[in-house]
C-alpha cells in the first residue's frame, strides 16, 4: 500500500517529472539522469505518484498529461490542485488561515491524517518542513523559521530566546477550552476518540491541545494526547490551586515571561507590551500577530492572577515574575 504522505520537497519532484518526460521509463535511469541511487530515485518517484502526475506500471513509469503541464508550460495549476487533495493539507490550509503553526505542528497534524507510526519531535519537524516547502512552492501560504502562515505579514519567528521548548509559545485558546478538554484526554483511547468525545471543531481540539502541550499538563505520544501527571495535580486541585498551578506554568514559557519582564509597574495595554516584546527580541512580528498574542494571553494572565484587569482593558501585574515562578 501506498503511503499517501509526500517525502521529499518540490524540487525533486520536478526533477523527476522532468526526467521521465525527456524519456526515462524505469527507476534505474531516472536514477542515473538524477546521479542518486536506486533507493533514492524510488522515494522522489513516490511523491510525483501520490500526487497522480506519474504513472508506474510494471516496472514503468510515464508522465500524465498534467505533469506535462507543470513541465513544459511551467503551469502548477495541476499541482496545486493534487497537492490540496493530500490527506491533511486542506486541514493544514485552514489552520494557517486562522493562525500561524510551527513546522512541529503542521507536521504532528500530517502525520495523524496519514496514519504515519512517527511519535518523536524530530520527525515532526522534518514532516511539516517538506509540506512547508510545498505549500510555499504552491503559493499557498509562506514560511520562515520553522514557521508555517498563509501569509508573511501572520508569520512570527519561532526562535530562541521565546522558543517553548514543549510547544506553542502563547496560548492559543481560553482557559475553559483547556478545562473542558483535560478530562476527556483521559478517558479517550485515540485522538479520533477524543474528537468524539466534545462538541468541538477539529480545529478548536488542536489548538487546545496545543496549549495543553505548551503548558506541560498533557503530552503527544504515538497512541495519542495523554495527559501528564502535572495536568492530574491540575485536575485533582482546588480552584485556587488551579490557578497558583497554571500560573507556575505559563511563566515557564518564555514569551509570556518576557510579557511580564517588561510590562510597567503601572497599568498598561497588552498590545503594547506586546510589541515591545517583538522589538526588544527582533521579532518582527505584524500588528496583526502581536495583537493576536496579546488578545490570547489576556485570559490566561487574568485567570491565573498574574494580572489585573482593570477598566478599559487596561492590565496591571499582581506580582513580579520571580515571585510568581517556580524556580525549576
Amino acid at each position: 500500500m501506498t503511503t499517501k504522505r509526500l517525502f521529499r520537497r518540490p524540487k525533486h519532484t520536478e526533477d523527476v517529472l522532468g526526467e521521465i518526460t525527456s524519456g526515462a521509463s524505469t527507476t534505474e535511469e531516472v536514477a542515473e539522469g538524477l546521479g542518486n541511487s536506486r533507493k533514492t530515485a524510488m522515494n522522489k518517484i513516490h511523491d510525483g505518484v501520490i500526487l497522480g502526475l506519474i504513472n508506474r506500471e510494471d516496472g514503468q513509469l510515464s508522465v500524465t498529461e498534467d505533469a506535462r503541464r507543470v513541465v513544459q508550460l511551467q503551469d502548477l495549476t495541476p499541482l496545486r490542485e493534487a497537492f490540496e487533495k493530500l490527506p491533511g493539507v486542506s486541514k493544514l490550509l485552514n489552520q494557517i488561515q486562522d493562525d500561524s503553526v510551527t513546522f512541529e505542528e503542521a507536521g504532528r497534524l500530517i502525520s495523524f491524517e496519514t496514519k504515519s507510526g512517527a511519535a518523536a519531535e524530530d520527525t515532526f519537524r522534518a514532516y511539516g518542513s517538506v509540506y512547508a516547502h510545498w505549500i510555499s512552492y504552491l503559493d499557498l501560504g509562506t514560511r520562515s523559521d520553522g514557521v508555517l502562515a498563509s501569509s508573511p505579514e501572520q508569520v512570527s519567528v519561532e526562535t530562541e530566546p521565546l522558543e517553548n521548548p514543549r510547544g506553542a509559545n502563547c496560548p492559543r485558546v481560553a482557559p475553559e477550552k483547556v478545562f473542558e478538554l483535560l478530562p476527556r484526554i483521559s478517558k479517550a483511547d485515540s485522538r479520533e476518540d477524543l474528537e468524539a468525545s466534545t462538541e468541538m471543531s477539529t480545529k478548536t481540539v488542536e489548538k487546545t491541545l496545543s496549549t495543553c502541550y505548551a503548558l506541560g499538563i498533557a503530552d503527544y505520544t504515538r497512541t495519542g494526547p495523554v495527559v501528564t501527571d502535572r495536568g492530574r495535580e491540575l485536575q485533582q486541585s482546588s480552584i485556587g490551586n488551579r490557578k497558583k498551578i497554571l500560573a507556575e506554568e505559563l511563566l515557564k514559557i518564555p514569551l509570556v515571561r518576557a510579557f511580564c519582564e517588561e510590562a510597567p509597574d503601572e497599568e498598561f495595554s497588552a498590545e503594547t507590551v506586546m510589541n515591545r516584546v517583538s522589538e526588544d527580541h527582533l521579532k518582527g512580528w505584524s500588528e496583526v500577530t502581536v495583537q493576536t498574542r496579546a488578545n490570547r494571553l489576556i485570559p490566561w494572565l487574568t485567570y491565573t492572577e498574574i494580572a489585573d484587569d482593570e477598566t478599559h482593558g487596561e492590565l496591571v501585574l499582581s506580582a513580579e515574575p520571580d515571585e510568581q515562578a517556580v524556580t525549576p
